[in-house]
């Protein structure tokens, strides 16, 4: 077996870079693209209250990433006439979500190319399937833990690992899926929740993580540096 890397920071992607990548994967017959690569907020934030290089990051992270890897992919899938492109989404894109706005709204593109070019391309033999996980036992779902993030993994949420597991498992299915089973049962029931009821009781419990004494203490350091 043959292992080839290549190391794409996507946080400053440049036009050269992204010709050679693009270069690169049109050597190889790739049968499978995961994209799986995105960031949120440090902590619940009003949309104003984050700096330029937060929402640039989210942007170059979330969606161009994904967006620039599909398009370097798909021209050789379409012409070998099959290929899987799997893209990460998030529970964060199924309702609005107040102090992770653009978190939620860069989920919510993922979700509509993927569903828009499975849509597109499954005519050609390529499929897209859109993943839309809820907590998974990562630094990015648990910040600062002083705990071994695997340490705190329920049954609720978990770890990366049984996680990718599930994930795998669903790849070939359906193009909208939420592979772990607890995730689809929340998600099942949060879907039947008027958003008249849902968004003041998610907005609520944003507030009381925005202003926790720990995101406090970070935002007035934060505004300090700015």
């Amino acid at each position: 077996m043959e292992v080839r890397t290549e190391a794409v920071d996507f946080s400053c992607l440049t036009e050269q870079r992204r010709l050679e990548l693009q270069e690169a994967l049109a050597q190889l017959e790739v049968g499978v693209l995961v994209n799986n690569l995105g960031i949120s907020y440090p902590f619940c934030q009003w949309f104003h209250e984050l700096s330029d290089e937060e929402v640039t990051g989210i942007i170059s992270l979330n969606i161009e990433s994904m967006t620039w890897m599909t398009r370097a992919v798909v021209p050789g899938m379409r012409e070998r006439k099959r290929g899987v492109v799997v893209n990460l989404s998030s529970a964060a894109a199924q309702a609005p979500l107040p102090l992770l706005a653009q978190y939620s709204a860069a989920k919510g593109y993922v979700e509509n190319f993927s569903r828009s070019l499975d849509a597109e391309y499954s005519p050609y033999g390529v499929r897209f399937q859109c993943q839309s996980p809820l907590w998974v036992a990562t630094n990015m779902a648990l910040p600062n833990s002083k705990v071994p993030v695997e340490k705190r993994a329920t049954m609720t949420m978990p770890t990366a690992a049984k996680y990718a597991r599930c994930a795998a498992a669903s790849i070939g299915y359906e193009t909208m899926v939420c592979p772990y089973w607890a995730h689809a049962l929340y998600m099942w029931l949060a879907a039947r929740i008027p958003d008249a009821v849902a968004i003041p009781a998610i907005f609520g419990m944003h507030k009381k993580v925005r202003f926790h004494k720990k995101n406090v203490a970070l935002m007035e350091k934060k505004q300090k540096g700015a």
